[in-house]
Order: structure tokens, then C-alpha cells, then sequence
């Protein structure tokens, strides 16, 4: 069972409520001992008013953990999803590509802390509402990145995003990696193939998309996590529900029509196998899936 469309957050000018949550795990995984941070972002902090964080790393691994039992599986992927995207951007860079794309960037700091790809390009694709809550913020703590490109943009309106990217100095004719986390399950069905078709006329052959996906189970209630149902009520109570679903078999079929080919596909449980370190300090609940596919 779909939920129906209603207005977000976004749409009566507030900042997503989910980019700030996502921003305050990532802040506070920055604080724990350096051994055990899944993550490490170090900016994520600027996004929060002084004192408003744990202030040592007993108090954050406390929190996290306190987070993780209400939110099994969510701590995991909300970091680790980024593991597995830098992974796939640095390699993509050795390779040769100059361009990367983050849609729905939220307070998302890769294009700070990620340096090494140093001929890299970036542009942000958010919500209006929230891009200017992230660059206001930037600006206060005095932070800002010559590389990136912010461009606004609500993926509901219609507005095409070839046309949004390439106003911005986007080259179509040049490889890029693509990195779409934590957006696709807060789309209609028909925005989320909308716009991985025109990422499919848009990327050039040999370009790298990184996205993750809200299994449909969840949305129509017959996961067996119950945590991801009560999170379900929660979002759509916030005005931010979830509006699609893909199974493994789905993801790479849309990829397929779409002019994708897969390459890789991780669960949770991959996540945190392959980026969790030998004591990780989350849980593994398997209800989403991150796939890495290839323009064809």
C-alpha cells in the first residue's frame, strides 16, 4: 500500500526534518574514540548550536547506542551507505572521473572531507529550503568548499534535472559518480523512474550511481522489523513519509529499463561486515539495501 502525496516539511519552507537527524548521527559518531567511529565526520557538528552534542566519547558512544536500540539498522546505514559511495567515488576518480553529483545532499560534507580526489567537481542537489538552511550554516561556522556547485532543486516539481545540473556548468560529455542516499524511499514511484531516467540521458557512459532504497516490505507492513514500521508512522507523521519501495530484483530491474547495469548490491548486514570494524557498536536489521550500478 503506497501512502498518498501531502505536503513535507520542505514544501512549507522548513529544512527536512530527516537531514538534520541524519547530520546529528554523523555529528556524534565524530565524537566517540577514533577506533570506534564508523564514519568520522568532522564537519557534521557545524549543524548544531554549541552544547547541544554529547561533549565526550562515553556520552556519544551512550547516545548512539541509546539511538540504535530505538532505531536498529538506521545507525548503520545512515553511516555506513557513505562508506560504501566514498569507496566507489575514489576509485571512480583513479579512474579518471572529474564530476560528482550528490542528489538530495541534505548536510551531507563529503565534498569537504574528501580531498583526495583533488580535480573532482561537485554539485549538491537539494531542496531549496533545505540547501539554504546548509549554507547558512556553512557560512556561520566560516567553512565553504570552491569545488561544489549548489544547485536548488525539488525533485516533486517537475523541473528538469539535466537542464538544472547543466545551468550549473555540469558536462554531460564527462564520466561522473552519482550519489543518491537517503532520498529514493521519500519519492513517488513515478519521481523516483523520472529521474533515473533523465540520470540515464544525462551521465555518460561509464559513469558510477550510488543510491539506496527503503525495502517495499516496509512500506506495506510485512517486514518482520518493527522498527522500521513504527519509523514508517513516525516519517509520515513528521510530513515526511515514505513513498516507495524496491525489492533487490526490482532495483536492478528500474536500473535495467532505465539504460543501468548493476554492478554490486549490499544489505545492511554487508554495510557493517564490510565497513563496520571488528566491534561495531550497531546493529545490522536488514530492511534497506544500497545498489552500485553503471551507465551503460
Amino acid at each position: 500500500m503506497l501512502i498518498p502525496h501531502q505536503p513535507t516539511r520542505m514544501s512549507s519552507g522548513l529544512a527536512s526534518h530527516t537531514a538534520q537527524r541524519v547530520a546529528e548521527v554523523r555529528a556524534v559518531d565524530a565524537i566517540v574514540e577514533p577506533g570506534r567511529r564508523l564514519l568520522d565526520d568532522r564537519y557534521a557538528k557545524i549543524f548544531f548550536p554549541p552544547g547541544s552534542l554529547p561533549s565526550t566519547p562515553g556520552e556519544a558512544m551512550d547516545w548512539l547506542l541509546a539511538n540504535d536500540r530505538r532505531y536498529g539498522g538506521y545507525t548503520a546505514m545512515i553511516l555506513l551507505r557513505h562508506r560504501c559511495f566514498q569507496d566507489h567515488l575514489v576509485r571512480a576518480a583513479a579512474a579518471g572521473a572529474e564530476q560528482a553529483v550528490l542528489l538530495g545532499a541534505g548536510y551531507d560534507t563529503t565534498a569537504l572531507r574528501l580531498t583526495e580526489p583533488g580535480r573532482m567537481r561537485w554539485f549538491e542537489v537539494d531542496h531549496p529550503s533545505t540547501q539554504r538552511d546548509k549554507l547558512a550554516a556553512l557560512t556561520r561556522a566560516g567553512v565553504s568548499a570552491s569545488s561544489v556547485e549548489y544547485v536548488p532543486m525539488d525533485f516533486e516539481s517537475g523541473r528538469s534535472l539535466g537542464d538544472a545540473l547543466i545551468g550549473a556548468g555540469f558536462d554531460r560529455d564527462k564520466p561522473c559518480v552519482v550519489g543518491w542516499l537517503g532520498v529514493t524511499f521519500f519519492l513517488r514511484p513515478e519521481a523516483f523512474q523520472n529521474t533515473l531516467a533523465e540520470l540515464a540521458a544525462l551521465c555518460a557512459p561509464g559513469s558510477t550511481l550510488v543510491f539506496d532504497y527503503m525495502d517495499q516490505s516496509v512500506l506495506d507492513g510485512t517486514t518482520p522489523y518493527e522498527v522500521a514500521v513504527r519509523t514508517n508512522r513516525e516519517m509520515g507523521a513528521k510530513g515526511e513519509p515514505y513513498l516507495s519501495g524496491l525489492t533487490p530484483e526490482t532495483a536492478d530491474a528500474v536500473l535495467r529499463r532505465a539504460g543501468f547495469e548493476t554492478v554490486a548490491q549490499f544489505r545492511v548486514p554487508d554495510l557493517v561486515k564490510n565497513h563496520g570494524g571488528p566491534d561495531p557498536y550497531c546493529v545490522d536489521d536488514d530492511f534497506m539495501g544500497v545498489v552500485v550500478a553503471e551507465r551503460s
